[in-house]
């Protein structure tokens, strides 16, 4: 009998053992670019590296070569139009080179071939944010002043329109938390709105404007608070929350709405992170470090993807064609220690997962992306590509 029992227990452990290599071998890691200088952030469209910066230099790729950039700052941001044919480089001079009480920045437009067309200095008494930044397709410059609120548009180097975003009868020198994104010819912006004088926060607002800063449109979100949109496809998804001091209750909210503002439906959860597969079918929102939605657009069907925590957190999300969900997750007390090197892509319809190295003093590397079949993460060293 002991005998038997012993022999079924090796059965199992070797089950479990083939099990578990059959998982791993099911994901494809292959090294896609190798670098000789570390990166600290990786600018990424469709799954394809464009640009990536070090802590002395920022560089150029095409294709697999890597080209220096030395004309821009290591500590600039780089940002794309949604069509990804033009680039704009920002960077926001440092707090201790404020003069006169302004705080300046310049803002570079270069082609898809890094060509130079115009640049913009701005200086602005915001000295908690920067101005918002966002290119258009048409290569139209919008920067949203989150102190004043207010919104500038500059084409060819020239400013072409210049507006207040919403009236308030409030002291205007409260910062407020500015999502932008052009759509077309129109840039659309959601607004936070802070209680002056301890009074409550007003309802976000969904602003729209023509790209010559004519024809503003403005209407109320249903919540106070806002996380994240995505504007893509010719569909709008914002999410945001409320929240009540007193009773110290929130209430999320992810809604999807029309060009107009007009809310065609809500989902009562946290959307913390928003994803929208490339050919506009799926919706994967994260709601927490353990709780997953993927929204099926076309059938209206939504999928509850649950998980265990593992004492782990979600840094980043990304979802494919195919509906199929990969996240980052790092260790519970990464926020606070910072000392792991190692992070888990996970992917929790299958529950199956690899340990990525990434160094988390540079948490813009925690990013994940897909091309619309297969995924891909950036690393210090590495672009990788990984296959289930």
């Amino acid at each position: 009998m002991g005998r038997k029992i012993d022999s079924m227990f090796k059965m199992i452990l070797i089950m479990l053992h083939t099990l578990l290599v059959s998982t791993t071998m099911a994901l494809q890691v292959n090294p896609y670019i190798t670098l000789t200088d570390a990166a600290r952030v990786w600018v990424v469209q469709d799954g394809r590296p464009l640009y990536y910066s070090s802590s002395q230099s920022m560089f150029s790729l095409d294709n697999q070569q890597i080209k220096p950039m030395p004309y821009y700052s290591s500590e600039a941001t780089v940002t794309l139009s949604p069509n990804g044919e033009y680039r704009l480089i920002s960077l926001l001079q440092d707090l201790g080179e404020i003069k006169n009480g302004q705080r300046y920045s310049d803002y570079f437009i270069l082609d898809d071939q890094n060509e130079l067309l115009y640049a913009v200095n701005l200086g602005t008494d915001s000295d908690l944010k920067p101005p918002v930044a966002a290119i258009s397709d048409d290569g139209i410059l919008a920067l949203a002043d989150p102190v004043k609120a207010l919104i500038y548009f500059y084409k060819a180097g020239n400013l072409i329109a210049e507006g207040q975003l919403y009236e308030d009868e409030g002291d205007m020198s409260m910062e407020r938390n500015i999502l932008m994104q052009w759509v077309g010819e129109q840039c659309y912006i959601l607004l936070e709105r802070p209680g002056f004088n301890g009074s409550p926060s007003g309802n976000s607002l969904f602003i729209r404007i023509n790209a010559d800063g004519r024809g503003q449109m403005t209407s109320y979100l249903p919540f106070t608070h806002l996380q994240d949109m995505v504007f893509q496809n010719q569909r709008f998804f914002v999410s945001g929350y409320d929240y009540n001091a007193v009773d110290q209750e929130m209430k999320p909210m992810i809604v999807e709405l029309s060009a107009t503002g007009k809310i065609l439906w809500n989902n009562e959860n946290f959307g913390h992170e928003l994803q929208l597969s490339a050919n506009g079918a799926y919706l994967a929102v994260l709601s927490s470090h353990e709780f997953i939605q993927l929204f099926d657009l076309g059938s209206k069907r939504v999928q509850k993807i649950k998980f265990d925590h593992d004492n782990k957190v979600c840094l980043g999300l990304s979802v494919n064609n195919e509906g199929e969900i990969a996240v980052i997750r790092v260790a519970a007390d990464f926020f606070a220690k910072r000392k792991t090197h190692f992070t888990q892509v996970f992917f929790p319809q299958t529950q199956r997962n690899i340990d990525i190295q990434i160094d988390p003093r540079f948490p813009k590397l925690f990013q994940l992306h897909t091309d619309g079949d297969r995924f891909f993460i950036g690393t210090n060293y590495e672009w990788l590509e990984i296959r289930q």
